[in-house]
């Protein structure tokens, strides 16, 4: 069984790296803004450490790129160990709705999930960046106007895409529990000498 390999471990690995690979980037774009803010104050950049600073805002832009490190990356990557087991270990590769359901839980788990908190990314750092005070780079405005028009708008997609996102783990975990519980295949029998 040495040869034996996971169709599915290896779709979610290169998926988690894929998303890994998103955010990599986007942090190295977020360290050229800080240093642009930091060099040139009157460039009208807000740097992302002053938008995180303000809280209100600056929260989702937190809590989005922390989740999206977390679901997307890491979870996706611990993903591929339940499926390796199952195909692999246990010798249940997924076949017919199985694979329905593995391709829910990667797609949905990962487009939706990844759409969402990068929408809370988005909000936070704008909503965050017109919070921060006009002589740091920002927009100062308050916290009532950011919520009015930059956040409340966001609030029902990225509602919505959580919710159609979290039937992607559901569905691959009820795949997961069937392979597992199914009945292991018959080994060939080996004549005896």
């Amino acid at each position: 069984m040495a040869d034996a390999a996971s169709v599915w471990a290896r779709r979610f690995i290169w998926t988690a790296l894929i998303q890994g690979t998103i955010m990599f980037g986007l942090t190295m774009v977020l360290l050229v803004v800080d240093i642009v803010a930091f060099v040139s104050p009157s460039s009208g950049i807000t740097s992302p450490e002053s938008v995180i600073a303000t809280g209100s805002a600056g929260t989702w832009f937190t809590i989005g790129y922390l989740g999206y490190l977390i679901v997307p990356v890491v979870g996706t990557g611990l993903s591929a160990l339940f499926y390796h087991y199952v195909e692999v270990v246990m010798g249940r590769p997924y076949k017919g709705g199985l694979n329905t359901l593995a391709w829910a839980h990667l797609i949905l788990g990962n487009i939706a999930i990844g759409v969402a908190l990068a929408l809370l990314m988005y909000g936070g750092y704008f909503g965050g960046a017109a919070m921060v005070p006009v002589d740091l780079g920002g927009g100062g405005q308050s916290a009532e106007w950011v919520h009015a028009n930059i956040l409340g708008a966001l609030t029902p997609p990225i509602s919505t895409l959580f919710l159609v996102g979290a039937l992607g783990p559901l569905l691959g975990g009820i795949g997961y529990v069937r392979a597992f519980l199914a009945k292991a295949p018959e080994a060939a029998s080996v004549p005896k000498v």
